[in-house]
């Protein structure tokens, strides 16, 4: 039996489910909506922060949801967009391997823990970022240095003055 399953629409076209891109996106939909009931019954106090400590939780929650939704929209609709019939293939198999994308993220959080109180949350967050892109295909560093500094950098921001946190400074000490 197929894992697809073929369902007429009332206009005569046929679309196809795709079951596990369908569970991936379900299964980020349940993510998202356990993560908001958590967040929802957090305590309302900000404390000595602008910001309550529900507000990223429930965004975190959000963004699941949109994403979740979206992906089981597209596995009902044909299955995922821009996605080459050898992914969905590979996908598929329990073979599948991917060592130096492995080897590449893995560099990336190991560089980020030890770099981290040395070079500052940014620097070290973009250096993460440029690694774990490398692992993923890229072969554009400084562009990928360029992306993690425009991600890392209102993140700190967002928790050194919205929550109140203290993150390892900007840049380290030594510049």
């Amino acid at each position: 039996m197929s894992l697809h399953t073929s369902i007429e629409a009332n206009m005569g076209t046929t679309s196809r489910i795709h079951f596990r891109q369908l569970a991936i996106g379900v299964f980020l939909l349940i993510v998202g909506a356990v993560l908001a009931y958590g967040a929802k019954h957090f305590p309302v106090d900000k404390g000595y922060s602008i910001l309550g400590p529900h507000v990223f939780p429930m965004a975190i929650a959000g963004y699941l949801f949109l994403v979740g939704s979206l992906l089981s929209w597209q596995a009902v609709s044909g299955g995922f967009h821009n996605l080459d019939a050898d992914d969905d293939a590979d996908a598929g198999g329990a073979k599948v391997s991917n060592k130096a994308g492995t080897f590449w993220v893995s560099c990336g959080i190991l560089v980020e823990a030890l770099l981290i109180t040395q070079i500052g949350f940014v620097l070290a967050s973009s250096i993460l970022f440029a690694l774990a892109a490398r692992g993923f295909g890229s072969k554009r560093p400084l562009r990928d240095v360029g992306i993690g500094l425009g991600l890392t950098l209102p993140l700190f921001w967002l928790f050194t003055s919205g929550l109140g946190l203290a993150l390892p400074s900007l840049v380290g000490p030594w510049i």
